[in-house]
């Protein structure tokens, strides 16, 4: 199901996320970051994750306008659609995730995480579950299904406990056509993504973004015009990390570790707001940290 390819890092870790279709803007006007270079690279496609029952997926937007009955009745995220560009040496890492229209949800928020095997948790991490142990002690912890709140030097009293490390690094929002375009550095350690409106941003949160939403009845999926706003997003530095920009992974080889997107549901209390519904991923057998 899943495509894998060995990578090898140089340098910083940079990701470069930019899902193509008709641009990344409103009303066919491109909301694009600032190119970065990329040097020449191998592929890999997303797949399809088939996460927990549990972990109902989004039906709104980032601005919580709700999709039309008919797109939810008829949206999936399809296989070998979303591809997964990346260097394999030579600077710094870098990804380019290219997509077409209508790949992924309108108007989305989308969390963008490293995550290790899901594994009975060792003795010795750091020497036998190195993978889990670094991403783990970067980011955040998790069983599968929920996230495990504990500090590292706990570590020792879950031995056995089948679980992973994950970091959630950066996010991004879609046009209104389900493109987008970003660049993003492996250099944050996220907690989750807030809007603005839910909770006041500190010096230890990333920095605001601003997205421009634009829903009409499309055919797709809106059956209504809605009011055009912005949404102010940020991402909330994980407790006991460094903060935002800061982070450093540990060096060393990352075996089986994921790529994966996360639909954001910004802690809504809603039926249809989400639970943090991963949706595709990517499977990097190798990946070297110097």
């Amino acid at each position: 199901m899943r495509r894998s390819a060995a990578l090898a890092v140089g340098g910083v870790v940079v990701l470069v996320l930019v899902l193509a279709g008709s641009g990344c803007g409103v009303s066919g006007v491109a909301r694009v970051d600032p190119p970065a270079p990329f040097p020449a690279g191998q592929s890999i496609y997303l797949q399809p994750l088939q996460d927990d029952p549990s972990l109902r997926p989004r039906w709104r937007d980032v601005a919580d306008y709700p999709y039309a009955e008919s797109f939810r009745s008829g949206f999936s995220y399809a296989a070998d659609t979303v591809e997964l560009r990346y260097t394999t040496g030579g600077g710094p890492l870098q990804f380019t995730v290219s997509a077409p229209a209508r790949s992924l949800k309108p108007n989305f928020c989308y969390q963008m995480k490293l995550w290790g095997p899901l594994a009975p948790w060792p003795a010795d991490p750091q020497a036998s579950n190195f993978t889990n142990w670094a991403l783990g002690t970067s980011g955040r912890w998790s069983d599968g299904l929920s996230n495990l709140l504990f500090r590292n030097a706990d570590l020792g009293a879950h031995v056995g406990e089948r679980m992973r490390g994950y970091l959630y690094f950066d996010f991004f929002v879609t046009s209104p056509d389900g493109s987008a375009a970003h660049t993003a550095t492996l250099d944050n350690s996220f907690h989750v993504t807030w809007k603005t409106s839910q909770r006041e941003k500190t010096n230890r949160d990333g920095p605001t973004r601003t997205y421009p939403v634009a829903a009409w009845p499309d055919g797709w999926a809106y059956d209504r015009r809605y009011p055009r706003v912005k949404a102010y997003t940020y991402g909330e530095g994980e407790p006991r990390r460094p903060r935002p920009g800061k982070l450093a992974l540990p060096a060393g080889s990352y075996r089986e570790v994921e790529f994966v997107l996360t639909e954001e549901s910004f802690h809504s209390r809603l039926a249809d707001g989400g639970c943090w519904r991963t949706v595709l991923a990517a499977r990097l057998p190798a990946l070297v940290v110097p």
